[in-house]
């Protein structure tokens, strides 16, 4: 019932929105905001600086320690619910009479890093500059510079998210503004880790999460700098493909040209895996993809064509497909080569054919498409290279196995990856979602897919939720890489955007 309400009241929504304009609640905020501004990074930088590596079970804890204090402070009822991995904190606000509910996803862990290689504040001790010039945000005064930038592992992915959430519930709260949406938050501490407890965790609180609407807040806005929605995310799976030659190293000169080199084997299989054209090769790869809808056609030719702006700041000369722009490439499977390994590459390396060469392989899933479909077809493709491939297992191959098999290859898949998660563009759903963010912009970019991966699937076939992402950090924020940032101005802009959401009617 309550579904049907908010779909009965978005016609009304939509069609006043024909100018952005903030609600006097969001203006509220924003003047808040401004009084609030270094406390509420003082929080954000006190969040970051609470290692997050999911491995670390006593770091975690501390994180889902400070989380939970965090909610309890803005009246939210916590719970902790326990996994194989890290807990999910599950926080929950209800309101009187509630219009409906609404879920917020986000992760509260962070990919590891070498604190060595950062050259702006350091992973865990957050700190603000203003291009490269460091900025005391205690000692000055007034409103802060929006292109001061702070640095530090998980600062925009995603704690800067979650911060943002509980800055614009505070300044609806000093605003007594009403709230009329019942809040859900869940909080992951495995996201970076493939999420491999989660969708199980998921189904067994089913009926706590139950919502009329899920918002997955991650991932970098659009290039194009403007308010980012996002209907999907691409599934993921990693494999590692090892290649054997004789059963240890061998002198380069004395048997160089008698003995198989396996990184030179490996090198022609990586090779025949994608022609020039950069179209994957690989026996029916593509076939099962679900095309394009037209509503995600019309949606594509909304958005700003940034390709040139990303070539110029990567320092590249074409694109792999010159004739299709990133936000189509989003919506097609890839197969990528994330790392390769075999003997030393280094001054003084030794003059031996190594024994073994491996190369890391990571696959994008689109609608249409599984890790175990994928899977195959790559197996399948090494076959027809002529190699034998042995078992997944962990077990190289035997004295037997290598005598019989010039070729020899051994392909293990790592981790559980991400199904694919797709909600349709037409669903009435999440619209609310969109005429919120239209309230601040109208020029919102409406993303079918993104290039990365979360568990977004969860919500939408799992719990068979109406789904939308979210996305409000800034595009160039290096999440995953060294010197990860979130810029102050879009942190701002997200706290608004929060505050759109929550008092939507």
């Amino acid at each position: 019932m309550i579904r049907a309400r908010c779909c009965a009241i978005l016609v009304v929504i939509s069609t006043s929105l024909l100018l952005a304009a903030p609600s006097a609640d969001v203006l509220r905020v924003r003047e808040w905001r401004t009084k609030n501004e270094r406390q509420i990074l003082g929080e954000l930088m006190q969040l970051v600086a609470l290692p997050n590596l999911a491995a670390n079970r006593a770091d975690i804890a501390r994180n889902a320690d400070l989380l939970t204090a965090m909610f309890e402070k803005r009246g939210f009822t916590v719970s902790r619910w326990g996994t194989k991995g890290s807990p999910i904190v599950f926080a929950r606000r209800d309101t009187a009479i509630p219009r409906g509910t609404v879920l917020f996803y986000m992760h509260y862990d962070g990919q590891p890093t070498n604190a060595s290689e950062w050259t702006l504040g350091a992973p865990f001790s957050p700190a603000a500059f203003n291009g490269k010039t460091p900025v005391d945000l205690q000692a000055s005064t007034g409103p802060v510079d929006p292109n001061v930038r702070i640095y530090g592992r998980s600062a925009s992915d995603d704690k800067g998210p979650i911060v943002a959430l509980l800055a614009a519930l505070d300044g609806l709260i000093a605003a007594k503004a009403a709230i009329p949406w019942s809040v859900r938050v869940v909080l992951e501490g495995e996201e970076e880790g493939g999420s491999p407890n989660f969708d199980a965790a998921m189904k067994e609180h089913a009926a706590d999460v139950k919502s009329d609407l899920a918002i997955v807040v991650d991932s970098p806005r659009h290039p194009s700098g403007l308010p980012t929605v996002f209907y999907g995310s691409r599934g993921t799976f990693t494999a590692t493909v090892t290649v054997y030659g004789a059963t240890g190293d061998l002198h380069s000169g004395n048997y160089g040209n008698f003995v198989t080199d396996p990184a030179m084997a490996l090198a022609r299989l990586l090779a025949s895996m994608k022609d020039a054209r950069g179209n994957v090769t690989i026996r029916n790869f593509y076939d099962g993809v679900e095309p394009l809808t037209p509503t995600e056609e019309q949606a594509i030719d909304e958005i700003p064509n940034i390709d040139a702006k990303l070539l110029e700041q990567f320092g590249l000369a074409r694109a792999e497909h010159p004739d299709s722009r990133i936000e189509v490439q989003h919506n097609r499977p890839t197969l990528s080569i994330t790392g390769i390994e075999s003997g030393a590459v280094h001054t003084g390396t030794r003059a031996a054919i190594p024994a073994s060469a491996a190369a890391g392989i990571e696959m994008r899933l689109v609608k249409g498409l599984s890790a175990e479909t994928q899977l195959e077809r790559l197996v399948a493709h090494i076959r027809e290279q002529g190699f034998h491939v042995i078992a997944t297992g962990a077990t190289e191959p035997d004295t037997a196995t290598r005598r019989k098999h010039p070729l020899i290859a051994r392909v293990v898949r790592s981790g559980t990856g991400f199904p694919v998660g797709k909600t349709s563009m037409d669903d009435p759903g999440t619209a609310v979602a969109v005429a919120a963010v239209r309230s601040l912009d109208q020029r919102v970019v409406r993303l079918p897919t993104i290039g990365g991966s979360l568990p977004f699937a969860t919500f939408t076939d799992t719990l068979a939720l109406p789904t939308i992402g979210l996305a409000v950090v800034n595009f160039d924020n290096n999440q995953h890489a060294v010197n990860e940032n979130i810029r102050v101005g879009h942190f701002w802009e997200a706290i608004d955007i929060f505050a759109a959401l929550l008092t939507t009617r």
